[in-house]
């Protein structure tokens, strides 16, 4: 289906085969034909520009079929081009096949960015705004509980710490992802959105992790565009769902114009470690 973060998903036109697909049900059983058509490649089309220094990244390929092999077929000889509201225009260069790198753009808050991309006689296009950088003011360890009950109904507590992000969001209007990683790798099962429709001004404190001893932790937050947050959300929703009892999976909401894949967002990024020790766990009240 897709592909993001540093796990890869496969991008897929969601579509049916002629699978004979076969349930049990008290010794019957029944066959269920699922027809799925096989659909065109589209182009698929990531890049992020970040407040942090570059060179960055836009990664173009071609969207695979249901049968198609995970590794998707990279799109090169591709013109790359991003420019700002300032006029700054970098002509990417292709460093190996599909991966386009910038030479002259830098990320700053405040201005907004615009992808050209031009490939086999079609032109894509895809804007983004850098929102404010908001710092993470601390990382903190916190304890709680959740209550389970037994076969024989014992209502037990369960005791947890759990590692929180304080930071003060701006009055206007922000929208976020928080990436963990710990032992310096990327957590997939800790993917975080987060819209301030709650606390925009305000002091805000989010649970990012569970915190367990002898391990680091490194918590980024990245401050997004509506466009990228609503890429971002789409996106959790295709990973996080269950395609058997929900609803037909489709691909995830993009930015980019004439039917391109992917998205092209603007991001700036704060970050904050801690490496949480024994003792840090057992003082915590």
């Amino acid at each position: 289906m897709l592909k993001n973060m540093k796990i890869r998903f496969k991008y897929s036109l969601i579509i049916l085969v002629s699978i004979p697909t076969i349930f049990f049900y008290y010794g019957c059983q029944k066959v269920i034909n699922v027809d799925l058509n096989d659909a065109a490649p589209r182009i698929v089309i990531e890049g992020m520009i970040t407040d942090r220094p570059g060179p960055y990244t836009v990664t173009i390929s071609k969207s695979g079929s249901y049968f198609e092999q995970p590794v998707l077929p990279a799109v090169s000889g591709a013109i790359v081009i991003i420019s700002d509201d300032l006029g700054t225009i970098d002509s990417l260069r292709e460093i190996k096949p599909g991966m386009y790198v910038t030479s002259v753009i830098r990320g700053k808050s405040g201005r907004t960015y615009t992808l050209k991309v031009i490939s086999e006689n079609n032109e894509y296009t895809g804007s983004s705004v850098m929102h404010s950088h908001v710092n993470i003011d601390s990382l903190g360890l916190r304890k709680s509980e959740s209550q389970h009950f037994d076969l024989d109904g014992n209502d037990q507590n369960e005791v947890h710490i759990e590692l929180h992000c304080f930071f003060n969001d701006p009055a206007e209007k922000n929208y976020y992802r928080i990436k963990t990683y710990i032992n310096d790798s990327i957590q997939a099962d800790n993917y975080r959105l987060y819209d301030d429709q709650y606390t925009n001004g305000y002091l805000t404190e989010l649970r990012v992790a569970h915190a367990e001893a002898r391990h680091s932790y490194r918590i980024e937050l990245l401050s997004l565009d509506e466009k990228t947050f609503l890429y971002y959300r789409t996106l959790e929703d295709l990973i996080f769902s269950n395609p058997i009892f929900g609803s037909t999976p489709a691909n995830p909401d993009s930015n980019l114009s004439n039917g391109a894949l992917g998205y092209f967002g603007a991001a700036a990024i704060s970050s904050r470690s801690l490496n949480v020790t024994s003792s840090m766990i057992n003082n915590v009240r």
